[in-house]
């Protein structure tokens, strides 16, 4: 249970980040939102288990970014 309150916390603060530029010409726009989605739940669950001495928003951005670029995508 606390667990789940950590990443409900978690998500709620990536929905106050801004959503960065990402490119992929070889994607339909439902693609690259269904992409997208997937990386930031995944970055959002990494960020509320992230290690205690990183950034909780710079480690999402990171993984958020990481994941879209793994999936073929230029990230702005």
């Amino acid at each position: 249970m606390r667990c789940l309150v950590i990443v409900v916390c978690a998500a709620l603060l990536c929905a106050c980040s801004g959503r960065p530029t990402v490119v992929n010409p070889n994607k339909t726009p439902a693609q690259a939102q269904a992409d997208y989605d997937d990386c930031r739940g995944n970055a959002s669950v990494a960020a509320a288990l992230r290690p205690s001495d990183k950034d909780p928003e710079a480690y999402l951005e990171k993984r958020l970014d990481d994941c879209m670029k793994s999936k073929g995508y230029k990230v702005d």
